[in-house]
């Protein structure tokens, strides 16, 4: 008959142990993975506009510096729009984003943000799943007191 020994027992154990432990971790890991796959897909990228006077005009300035920057959206989740003005500027503005069609002709507005003024700001949040972006020529932005110096494009990627 075929005994084995307690050292021998107990040194197969610990294997076991250890190979379980490890296999274990590795599937901890990839929860780790998922959910943080998960956080930047469904993260909500920020974009940032500023109300300022150029000149004797008024424009949009993106984060990087841009006048009337084209805005580029991800698709299928809320894209964050900032909006803010220059402290001290009483003058009032307010965000705009239409649909636009029949080259110029129909307009459809989408979403518009909240008022800004003497440094005050507010965000939007716009998700392309929202609206059916094939029913327009293009998806344009501007401030509702300023819409011929204010005003974008935007992509939806």
């Amino acid at each position: 008959m075929l005994q084995i020994n307690n050292k021998s027992q107990n040194k197969s154990l610990g294997i076991i142990i250890i190979i379980a432990a490890l296999f274990f971790m590795s599937f901890a890991n990839m929860g780790s993975i998922l959910k943080t796959y998960a956080q930047e897909k469904t993260a909500n990228p920020s974009l940032e506009l500023t109300a300022k006077l150029v000149g004797t005009e008024y424009r949009w300035i993106g984060s990087n510096n841009t006048t009337n920057p084209t805005l580029n959206l991800t698709s299928g989740i809320d894209n964050q729009i900032a909006i803010k003005s220059i402290p001290g500027d009483p003058t009032e503005h307010e965000l705009v984003i239409e649909g636009v069609s029949g080259k110029g002709l129909k307009t459809e507005e989408l979403i518009s943000s909240d008022e800004i003024e003497n440094g005050s700001s507010t965000t939007i949040n716009f998700n392309s799943t929202d609206i059916d972006a094939g029913n327009y020529d293009s998806i344009d932005y501007y401030c509702e007191y300023h819409p011929e110096t204010m005003l974008g494009k935007l992509l939806i990627n």
